[in-house]
């Protein structure tokens, strides 16, 4: 066997739906302060050893949870805040770099040459936070877990790891486990070894036993308490209103000195003043903080590129959002340039793709010293530019409104397949006959700027109507992902996208990951190839990506990767409304907080501490 040190530096992406309301949107509502008595008087209990340490509570600031806190299920990004604190990492984990490496978990790597096969050597005396031993028998069993695609499909939740493991061995005197894959994929070490969250084993199986159930049931009825072995301690769930942790005297690794943390749910109206006055510590992935804001320099932010972005989903099988072309017009008159403008001062950018500035697939070599900044490459200008501007830079109404209408026409001109449905009489589009009809859903936080951005005035040039109805984030979510009994009933999604390390598109875009409405679907945009591919050809494209070759295959990665850009650009099953630097704003009083747009807050938290 060859040992191999697997250090992937690519900055690259795997869009997972993200919870985001906006850059805001990840601030929040409720009104536990950082003073709260509950929580003070349970972190004394844990250190009282101790008096030195400092023991003020980390107070967060977010919007709802979904509660689901087990990897898996319709996980939002604030599900996954909290997943990453109880849990850390999986079988590897990254650096702030963006460099995949082995975990505190591992004690060695031993991969084949031809990287079938990896052999991982479990540190030992690791325990979960219940007190159960970690062991290769609990890293079996969570494979497994998540491999019984049936018990986990009935139970809510979804995986792909059975595609690529052949078999799983264990020598648990050796404490090693050892893998054997199906295919060499280009985001292996990520796909599989990187997000896999170990589970305790025997407390699971015994749950399940006493009542009833299959492990993956179990894990659903108990998925708001979550059981790991990171950092944190899952202490504390209110719904709509806090989620408390503390930290773990055991954890494998060096103990945080923040003692305690507080992700709580605040109205985004207040968040800011929340801030200001010292009830949240930090507001993360929010927009500037502006220098009269700060005049007595309480506050400290961090500034970077955003790897995600705010994100319409279309879903492209519904109604007349099976038209490329009516996907196209209404890109063309969604006021992007409006967006940006209210919502984030004109500190942001209008992307053309599920990319960020991160990404190093977007340049060509000579172009490199552009990753991470507003540098716009080769291959990013060739790409649709669904915002026409006139000569002041703004957004041409007029002529965006004349392109929607020269698409639109075009689209009535067809006849074959879901065309015949769409007519034009007058100056009104119709669909099956009624007046075309283009229904918009966004949680409460949007309200104010997409009813300005859709005013009375602007839809009644468009030829179809755009109606705009708002939704709590959990009913929203469960008509995205077709999680829902509820008729269906709305076209657009108000949402946005976040990136991982390295991108296996095919996690996100898989025609296998749609499922019947009623159950939830990992494709959120419900999209199969649009008019470019077909089913199959779309399905064979995103198969090749996953398979390029870790090592040799960069350059037929990064083709192949192009392409899909290229084909999500002109089909438009979501429109990517706008990419923008992010600041993480936080109490003075917190030291060695580094974030950056690879490395998230419950990252930059384990090495921070309060002065």
């Amino acid at each position: 066997m060859k040992r191999i040190l697997i250090l992937l530096t690519l900055l690259a992406l795997m869009t997972l739906l993200i919870a985001c309301s906006g850059d805001i949107e990840r601030a929040l509502e409720n009104n536990i302060t950082s003073e709260t008595e509950l929580v003070v008087e349970s972190t004394e209990e844990l250190i009282e050893d101790e008096p030195e340490i400092n023991m003020r509570p980390f107070v967060v600031g977010c919007t709802d949870f979904n509660g689901d806190f087990y990897k898996g299920w319709t996980n939002s990004s604030y599900d996954n805040d909290i997943i990453s604190l109880v849990w850390g990492f999986g079988l590897m984990t990254d650096n702030s770099r963006g460099e995949l490496i082995s975990s505190p978990l591992v004690e060695n790597l031993d991969v084949t040459d031809d990287l079938f096969e990896w052999t991982f050597t479990i540190v030992p005396g690791v325990s979960f936070h219940n007190g159960e031993a970690l062991t290769v028998s609990d890293v079996k069993f969570t494979y497994e877990f998540y491999m019984n695609t049936e018990a986990l499909n009935e139970a809510g939740a979804s995986s792909l790891l059975g595609e690529y493991i052949e078999s799983i061995e264990i020598d648990e005197d050796k404490n090693t486990i050892t893998f054997r894959l199906k295919k060499v994929m280009f985001t292996m070490d990520y796909s599989i070894f990187y997000e896999v969250w170990i589970l305790p084993e025997d407390t699971i199986l015994e749950g399940a036993k006493a009542t009833g159930q299959t492990s993956q049931q179990w894990v659903k009825s108990n998925i708001s308490s979550p059981i790991g072995y990171g950092p944190y301690i899952f202490v504390e769930y209110k719904e709509s209103e806090f989620v408390r942790l503390r930290v773990n005297p055991d954890y494998i690794d060096r103990p945080p000195a923040i003692q305690e943390i507080i992700v709580k749910v605040v109205p985004v109206e207040t968040a800011f003043d929340q801030l200001v006055l010292g009830k949240v510590d930090l507001l993360d992935r929010s927009s500037y903080l502006k220098d009269e804001d700060n005049k007595d320099g309480r506050l400290t932010q961090n500034i970077y590129y955003r790897h995600g972005g705010g994100t319409m989903i279309l879903h492209s099988d519904f109604e007349a959002f099976q038209l490329t072309e009516v996907r196209q017009a209404f890109a063309y008159v969604l006021n992007r340039t409006k967006i940006i403008e209210l919502f984030l001062e004109n500190q942001g950018l209008a992307s053309q793709g599920p990319y960020s500035k991160n990404h190093w697939m977007m340049y060509d070599d000579d172009e490199m010293d552009m990753l991470g900044t507003d540098g716009v490459g080769r291959f990013e200008s060739s790409l649709i530019n669904y915002d026409i501007l006139d000569a002041k830079g703004e957004f041409d109404e007029s002529a965006n409104i004349e392109k929607a209408h020269e698409l639109l026409d075009l689209a009535v001109s067809k006849t074959h397949g879901q065309y015949i449905h769409l007519t034009k009489v007058d100056d009104t589009y119709k669909w099956k006959g009624e007046d075309l009809e283009i229904k918009v859903i966004y949680t409460s936080f949007w309200s104010d700027i997409y009813n300005l951005v859709w005013n009375e005035n602007y839809i009644s040039k468009l030829g179809f109507k755009v109606t705009l109805y708002g939704l709590d984030w959990p009913a929203m979510y469960s008509h995205w992902t077709g999680d829902t009994e509820d008729e269906r009933q709305y076209h657009a999604f108000v949402g946005g996208m976040g990136y991982g390390v390295k991108s296996n598109p095919r996690e996100s875009y898989s025609v296998m990951n749609i499922k019947e409405w009623g159950h939830p679907s990992d494709n959120s945009s419900r999209f199969t190839g649009g008019s470019s591919y077909t089913k199959e050809e779309w399905e064979e494209l995103l198969i090749a990506i996953e398979n390029c070759h870790p090592i040799d295959g960069l350059e037929a990665y990064k083709a192949l990767w192009r392409e899909f850009v290229v084909v999500i650009n002109n089909e438009v099953p979501i429109i990517p409304v706008y990419s923008n630097r992010y600041s993480d704003v936080y109490d003075s009083n917190l030291e060695n907080f580094e974030t950056n747009a690879l490395w998230s807050w419950t990252r930059a938290i384990l090495d921070a501490n309060w002065k």
